[in-house]
């Protein structure tokens, strides 16, 4: 009897030690783009988030998500990405209308239509990583207006 309730004890010792030591959860959000000024319905939107300047700079994303145009209503489409720890984070967009995974040049111009969050960027070099970062500390929406050289 006395061993009983010995293990006993010690299982509740045991359960009550390892939710002490457990870390507390994480929060995720959702990043909701808001894409307008989309030109037709051909192809993909190719949304790549970025956490660092450099890794923008060095075009090495941190998730990509492609998104079928098929839901496009008045040039305008919404996109979500879910499941986003808490940081420091920037959208980039490529609306792949080939759907090849690349954004397309001809004679340096780019083909397709890009953009970034709540960033409309005019210049022909390529934006401040910057311009575009914002802060995610809870669902966060952007907003993307699709640029055509």
């Amino acid at each position: 009897m006395k061993r009983r309730v010995y293990t006993f004890i010690l299982f509740v010792f045991v359960c009550a030690a390892s939710f002490s030591f457990t870390s507390p959860s994480t929060n995720y959000y959702t990043i909701t783009v808001k894409v307008i000024n989309i030109r037709n319905n051909s192809g993909m939107l190719q949304l790549q988030v970025y956490r660092t300047a450099e890794n923008f700079k060095k075009e090495i994303p941190w998730k990509v998500r492609f998104f079928d145009k098929n839901e496009m209503k008045n040039n305008s489409m919404t996109c979500i990405i879910t499941g986003i720890e808490p940081g420091e984070y920037g959208v980039a967009l490529l609306d792949d209308e080939n759907s090849n995974k690349d954004m397309d040049y001809t004679m340096f111009v780019p083909d397709e239509g890009f953009g970034f969050s709540d960033y409309y960027h005019t210049a022909w070099s390529k934006p401040k990583f910057e311009s575009f970062k914002f802060q995610l500390t809870e669902d966060k929406t952007v907003t993307i207006k699709v640029r055509y050289v």
